[in-house]
């Protein structure tokens, strides 16, 4: 009787070992554009070193989009405003003494091993590449996405600042 006590308990350990062994973890779904999905850093490699690309604008997308729309929004809750900015411009933020350039607008945002550069001329993926710049501070330089203004946000205390869109001839 023994024996057999032990052989159940000895079957169940090793059922329950193998059933674990096989469950294979499963990877977050990141939504379709999102630059994970690309060729870009996943969220749990954010800390990683920075890899240089270079920022490619095709001269027909660069003709067509000639400036981003910006929501600037004090974190208070008091106020929002959208901003048209043209691309190479900056805009002194109000209330602020912080000033935004915009760099580059992809209407298609694709990140390779080297460059970064847009799919298309059609805002299926929208995101700018922005310089904010505040007296005192160190200069902040990234990408803000239209469709997952979630990813690599600017972090400021006071105010956020998102990609409404491009703004098309």
């Amino acid at each position: 009787m023994l024996k057999k006590m032990v052989a159940v308990a000895v079957v169940l350990v090793l059922a329950v070992s193998f059933g674990a062994c096989k469950k294979k973890e499963q990877k977050p779904q990141m939504p379709a554009g999102h630059p994970a999905m690309e060729g870009g850093t996943p969220p749990n490699m954010q800390n990683a070193p920075k890899v240089e690309r270079t920022v490619t604008v095709p001269k027909e997308v660069a003709a067509k989009w000639t400036a981003v729309k910006l929501n600037i929004q004090e974190k208070s809750g008091k106020g929002a405003k959208q901003y048209v900015v043209v691309i190479g411009s900056d805009l002194a933020i109000p209330n602020t003494n912080m000033k935004v350039k915009v760099l580059a607008f992809l209407p298609d945002f694709r990140m390779g091993d080297k460059e970064i550069t847009t799919a298309s001329d059609k805002p299926n993926n929208p995101a700018a590449q922005i310089v904010i710049q505040e007296p005192g501070k160190e200069e902040w330089k990234g990408w803000v996405y239209s469709m997952h203004p979630e990813i690599h946000p600017f972090p400021h205390e006071k105010i956020s600042i998102t990609l409404v869109g491009g703004v098309s001839k």
